[in-house]
């Protein structure tokens, strides 16, 4: 899988930077998010390193006959209204885990939106991993998980304020709809 999906990408004309996290499992946030087509290089980047990787879609997706492909692909169905719950079940699922990158995308949207969603933050803090940053660039045609991973003992909106700062010159696919994080709520 791991040359098909590198095959595809440079196909496609991007790049994947070399850096695989030394840890087992880990949280990796992603941004931007502005199309589906994130999730076709991001899953295609993923393979290229050979990594497990699972991922939150929401529910409304899961059903016939798409269900099992999404499954199959890592998706696990997520009901936005229970935020709460998706994080005690993140945290469940890193805890048993042998071997897990659990992919989240902070703006939890593919629609313009300064309010991120900070549970990422959470899971990796209270599950112990480190957090990491994934970028999708559609300028450069580069995805890119940075080496050092977010220091998590830090208060989260601080850690708004760095990512705010780390993605400020990616381009996404749909630009109208990337917006910076507001560290402030």
């Amino acid at each position: 899988m791991e040359k098909i999906a590198s095959c595809c990408l440079k196909a496609m004309g991007w790049t994947v930077n070399e850096f695989r996290p030394p840890e087992k499992k880990y949280v990796l946030i992603v941004a931007p998010h502005t199309s589906v087509m994130d999730f076709v290089i991001g899953r295609l980047a993923f393979w290229t390193k050979g990594l497990p990787a699972r991922f939150f879609i929401k529910q409304e997706f899961f059903v016939f006959p798409i269900r099992r492909m999404l499954k199959a692909l890592g998706g696990m169905p997520i009901n936005r209204q229970q935020a709460g719950s998706v994080v005690e079940h993140s945290i469940n699922l890193l805890n048993k885990a042998s071997e897990l990158a659990l992919i989240i995308t902070p703006e939890g949207t593919r629609k313009a939106t300064k309010r991120w969603k900070k549970g990422f933050y959470y899971i990796a803090k209270r599950a112990g991993v480190p957090l990491y940053v994934g970028i999708v660039d559609y300028g450069n045609k580069k995805c890119t998980i940075l080496p050092s991973p977010l220091d998590t003992d830090k208060k989260v909106e601080i850690l708004m304020q760095e990512l705010a700062e780390i993605y400020k010159d990616a381009k996404a696919k749909y630009p109208e709809n990337f917006q910076l994080p507001d560290a402030g709520k």
